[in-house]
């Protein structure tokens, strides 16, 4: 009995292993239009269920029926220019900058990396520091489509919501390039409170900004899309997600 069982164990490690292999139906991905469920995003009655949950398959756009949703309808939406200042009180955190996930992909190989941005109001340009010759580097060097999440730790994530999440374009800035130097003003004070000892002197502080521009590369990523969750908007009579686009 025991041979029996050891030669069927090979079978169905292949048969679960097959199994794991096999893409979901696509169907089973959209959601039929009927009855709007009591959880539903607040939409004008002139919006259409089959406007969000398409009931054929189209060419995937990144966007969720829930962020499609959003762009049908006006209830609940935020003026823009109160979405972009939301969005930087959220993303400056407590020294002007944020710890984010950034994904980024080359030959459909995706990679995601923890890297720090620091936003800049005027421009919603986001800014980071990089040693030489990192993976995400070379990626983005190849393909500058990027995304970021960022997320605000909380007991109840479904209460105490609070993310931001980016898409956009990426560009690589070396010491030279002009770009470089606009970017280093929004992040060099940042990175002052994180040294041991904080150089006083002018002079100092010039010495230290010029090895970071000899050394790192920055990287520039202009957002295309912002979709801020945020959780205590609903005592203000606002929707929970709010879409800012360029």
């Amino acid at each position: 009995m025991k041979q029996l069982s050891m030669m069927s164990l090979p079978a169905i490690v292949i048969l679960c292993s097959f199994s794991l292999c096999q893409a979901i139906d696509p169907a089973l991905l959209y959601v039929k239009p009927g009855d709007m469920p009591p959880m539903h995003f607040p939409v004008e009655e002139t919006v259409k269920c089959v406007a969000c949950h398409p009931l054929n398959i189209k060419e995937i756009d990144g966007y969720t029926s829930a962020t499609m949703t959003l762009t049908k309808s006006t209830m609940g939406v935020m003026p823009r220019e109160e979405i972009a200042q939301r969005v930087v009180e959220v993303l400056q955190g407590k020294h002007g900058r944020e710890i984010f996930v950034l994904a980024t992909s080359h030959n459909n190989k995706p990679l995601a990396t923890i890297i720090e941005f620091v936003i800049d109001p005027k421009t919603m340009h986001l800014y980071a520091m990089s040693e030489r010759q990192g993976e995400k580097l070379f990626q983005m060097n190849e393909n500058s489509q990027v995304s970021l999440a960022y997320v605000r730790p909380a007991e109840n994530y479904f209460r105490e919501t609070l993310g931001v999440q980016i898409v956009g374009k990426a560009e690589l800035l070396s010491g030279k390039d002009p770009g470089f130097a606009e970017g280093l003003e929004i992040y060099f004070p940042t990175i002052l409170y994180m040294l041991p000892e904080m150089p006083k002197d002018p002079a100092s502080l010039q010495s230290f900004k010029e090895s970071i521009i000899k050394t790192k590369i920055m990287t520039r990523i202009t957002p295309e899309r912002i979709v801020l969750r945020d959780n205590s908007l609903k005592a203000k009579n606002l929707r929970v997600f709010q879409v800012w686009e360029q």
